[in-house]
């Protein structure tokens, strides 16, 4: 007999947990579009009196820049890590539901 191609190695990835991957990232994406705006007028204020308490004036400007540059990546990770941890326990329940 042929062996099974559905079977679960750690490379392969089953079509569920490809169309989960997804859909985090998505909706990471437009999470991070939509909120990293009020994310970034939130928290760059507190970024730069930190650090003004150690750099000097030129060194603030950048880490300003920098901050507000690395503030979409930041919420896009934590959104997909989050929306991809929910999704999963959702998964999980399901499969208990159901069984």
């Amino acid at each position: 007999m042929y062996p099974s191609q559905h079977t679960q190695t750690p490379g392969n990835r089953g079509p569920g947990q490809d169309l989960q991957g997804g859909f985090a990232s998505i909706l990471a994406a437009m999470v991070a579009l939509l909120l990293g705006s009020p994310f970034n007028a939130f928290t760059l204020p507190y970024v730069i009196v930190l650090a003004e308490q150690s750099h000097g004036p030129e060194v603030v400007d950048l880490i300003g820049i920098v901050w507000t540059l690395l503030a979409y990546p930041l919420l896009f990770f934590a959104a997909r890590a989050s929306i991809a941890a929910s999704l999963s326990a959702a998964g999980v329940y399901l499969a208990y539901r159901f069984i």
